[in-house]
């Protein structure tokens, strides 16, 4: 455990910390799978979120420290090989208890991130089917967030963007043919709403790539491989991730 993460645990009580490990251990698959070590570490991020990060709901809806908790855990899962831990842009999650439409649009939604609030939504239903499936690469938390990330990369300064612009200028020449790929009806790996643009393509493969890393690999290994260096890390590795291949 880095001395940065140590010192960031005491800022939380050990019975916070201990409700954060129940929580993680019986509802994130990524979590449990991680050495002790690296469990602390994956601990200290997702409080750093959860208690950095403006959680709203509607007044008849009961957002739980639980649901909050599996939702930060979602960000420190995508970003562990980052040196990020919030979102400076987008940092006002709002859940739902149902899948949702905005006013004069019958669309229902699960999920969305409004660039013009700065807003990100998400239906507790999926968030937590998200979690409680984890081999079908479908987790909206991951989906949205993977949104998030692409938005606040862009709108920064090139200094301060949250992926190497080498890796980054990799992972879209990848991602660029599979996306003819998709619209040539030669998908393998992601499902085809990834072939919606490139943006969408990132959050599907996101998800797919925590989901079903081996699949993604044996499949599309190349895709697979410049989303290792742009997130700096390898979710094969089940026990420190970090240890790159």
């Amino acid at each position: 455990m880095k001395l940065i993460y140590k010192s960031l645990s005491y800022l939380f009580k050990s019975s916070t910390k201990e409700e954060c490990h129940k929580i993680l251990i019986n509802s994130n698959f990524y979590y449990e799978g991680l050495s002790q070590n690296k469990k602390e570490t994956f601990l200290v991020r997702t409080l750093i979120f959860r208690f950095r990060t403006n959680f709203d709901s509607k007044p008849d809806f009961i957002l739980t420290q639980k649901m909050k908790t599996i939702i930060s855990s979602a960000f420190a899962q995508i970003t562990f090989g980052l040196n990020m831990h919030t979102l400076s842009k987008f940092n006002h999650v709002f859940v739902t208890p149902s899948s949702y439409a905005y006013k004069h649009n019958n669309v229902l939604l699960d999920g969305d991130v409004n660039l013009r609030t700065k807003r990100v939504n998400m239906s507790w239903p999926t968030v937590k089917k998200g979690f409680e499936i984890n081999d079908d690469a479908l987790n909206l938390a991951i989906h949205e967030f993977g949104h998030c990330l692409i938005f606040e990369n862009t709108a920064r300064s090139y200094l301060s963007r949250i992926f190497k612009e080498s890796a980054f200028e990799k992972w879209k020449k990848h991602a660029h043919l599979k996306y003819l790929k998709i619209k040539n009806k030669e998908n393998v790996v992601l499902r085809d709403y990834a072939g919606s643009n490139l943006i969408e393509l990132f959050s599907v493969s996101l998800e797919t790539f925590f989901e079903k890393p081996h699949h993604f690999y044996d499949n599309e290994p190349e895709l697979f491989l410049s989303m290792v260096i742009l997130l700096n890390q390898d979710p094969r590795n089940k026990p420190n991730p970090l240890e790159l291949k």
